[in-house]
């Protein structure tokens, strides 16, 4: 925290101060026997406070069945927090109202407080919190700090202001990244100062960052802190269809709100404040229609998870390539090296636990260095790449074709037994031989291929190396024998030996 800006700010003569009834409210719902009567009393001396109450509480918003003719009665019908919290409100707001013409859009910044506090309590009445009074008062003056802010900063703190625009979501990490000091730290502090109830300034405090409130006050804040998003539905002009959906994912997480209780709650969030704008006399312009705003809302939210799967689908895509690339050979496209050895670990435990065969076919092109030295390094390439395309062609998923390195060529056959797999290899040596190939010169080639042949059936080999270098034993040994052919890696198995028999 930027201790010097916050001293700064404190210390400022235009910082806003609380007024004196708000004090005197104050002072006495701290008394533990003080009574209705006094504090009755107190919020009659300003005439124009108690109009605002009497109002207030015979509005459409609390929906008292008989009308209210006095604070006295007030206080009887809805308690002491609400009318507490009233004069509080009427009080605060009053004097916060009183700004200079100082170019900030003081219009939309009390539109989106009444909209948070309207949320903020219908929040609180909808989770069944007792403080949902409290929670109007937080929501009303979750912003308190960012006026203090403005004030005594000055032009560096509009012009951030002006930066995020209707986005109020951007302001709390904006504020940290240049003044290294938030409204919400600001707020909470004047709320302290001005020795409001420690919820209400735990309200303020925490709004931007809920999960750093206590325990204690949690419920409350996250109350204030989910109205101050359904507020940004109605005001945020740039990415409504993302308010939206921080909404809906917040609602469900800290409450266990569907989406079809969340969303009536916008419509009665909008009436309440159209209601609340008038009784307290706020500088809002007029509210738009919410079946509009909600509307705009959810087009916007709807164009949002259709861009969202888009790049989902995009990045799948992108990861399956990149998966591609990385077990592939570049040059021929079948498998390579990395995985061939994964996969052929992953069939040798499979064979062991369920004895089902798996068989590799190991092939060599024969005389490939001449192939190389006598027409160069790209007719050699060409000549891997068409072997390559002849093997993909003749076996098929779950087998799998790999270039092993150089002009070495790997095949694992699962459930291929080791007959089955010398008849395959002999089909593979045949197509290889009868493939048509031309140097890059239009000379006829004539390419052959060495293929060496093993089986793992559950006994013998313990593991999957072993079975790979029985394969290449295999290769080695059709070379020996003149090339162009086929050789079956067969186990030599000992003999059991009789018990002897013994006379009887």
């Amino acid at each position: 925290m930027n201790q010097s800006l916050l001293d700064k700010i404190l210390s400022s003569p235009r910082l806003p101060s609380l007024p004196a009834i708000a004090i005197e409210v104050i002072d006495l719902v701290q008394q533990r026997d003080v009574n209705i009567k006094q504090i009755a009393q107190t919020i009659q001396h300003d005439p124009a406070l108690s109009s605002k109450i009497l109002k207030t509480v015979n509005s459409s918003f609390y929906g008292q069945a008989h009308s209210v003719g006095t604070i006295s009665h007030a206080l009887v019908v809805l308690g002491l927090n609400s009318v507490k919290t009233l004069a509080l409100g009427f009080s605060l707001v009053g004097n916060l109202t009183q700004t200079n013409e100082d170019g900030f859009n003081h219009l939309n910044f009390w539109k989106r407080s009444l909209y948070g506090a309207v949320a903020a309590r219908s929040l609180a009445k909808q989770v069944g919190l007792v403080q949902q009074e409290e929670s109007f008062l937080g929501g009303l003056l979750q912003d308190l700090g960012l006026l203090a802010m403005l004030e005594t900063i000055g032009d560096d703190y509009k012009e951030l202001l002006q930066e995020i625009g209707t986005d109020h979501a951007q302001l709390h990490m904006l504020e940290r990244e240049k003044f290294d000091l938030t409204h919400a730290q600001i707020g909470g502090i004047l709320a302290d100062n001005w020795k409001l109830p420690p919820l209400l300034a735990n309200s303020i405090r925490f709004h931007e960052t809920p999960e750093l409130a206590p325990e204690e006050v949690l419920p409350s804040v996250r109350c204030v802190s989910l109205g101050s998003m359904a507020a940004d539905i109605f005001v945020n002009e740039q990415s409504p269809g993302e308010m939206l959906d921080r909404y809906y994912r917040h609602a469900s997480e800290w409450f266990g709100m569907s989406q079809e209780q969340a969303e009536p709650l916008l419509n009665s969030i909008h009436d309440g404040s159209t209601e609340m704008k008038r009784l307290f006399d706020l500088p809002t312009s007029d509210f738009d229609n919410s079946d509009d705003i909600l509307a705009r809302a959810n087009e916007a939210l709807l164009n949002l998870s259709m861009q969202q799967q888009q790049q989902a689908a995009a990045l799948e895509a992108k990861n399956r390539e990149l998966i591609a690339q990385a077990e592939c050979d570049p040059l021929t496209g079948v498998a390579n090296r990395r995985k061939f050895s994964d996969y052929i670990n992953e069939h040798f435990m499979l064979t062991t636990q369920t004895g089902d065969p798996v068989s590799v076919l190991f092939m060599d092109v024969d005389h490939f260095k001449n192939v190389n030295d006598t027409y160069g390094h790209q007719t050699g390439d060409h000549v891997l790449v068409e072997i390559a395309s002849t093997l993909n062609q003749a076996v098929q998923a779950p087998g799998l074709v790999a270039r092993y390195g150089g002009e070495e060529f790997a095949i694992i056959l699962p459930g291929t037994d080791r007959v089955s797999a010398a008849r395959i290899a002999d089909d593979l040596r045949l197509a290889i031989a009868e493939t048509p190939l031309k140097s890059d010169e239009n000379e006829p080639l004539s390419i052959t291929a060495s293929i060496g042949v093993a089986c793992y059936d559950g006994t013998f080999f313990t593991s999957p190396n072993q079975l790979i270098k029985a394969a290449d034993q295999g290769v080695y040994a059709a070379k020996n024998a003149g090339r162009n052919l086929v050789r079956v890696f067969a186990p030599k198995v000992k003999p059991k030996v009789s018990a002897p028999v013994t006379a009887a």
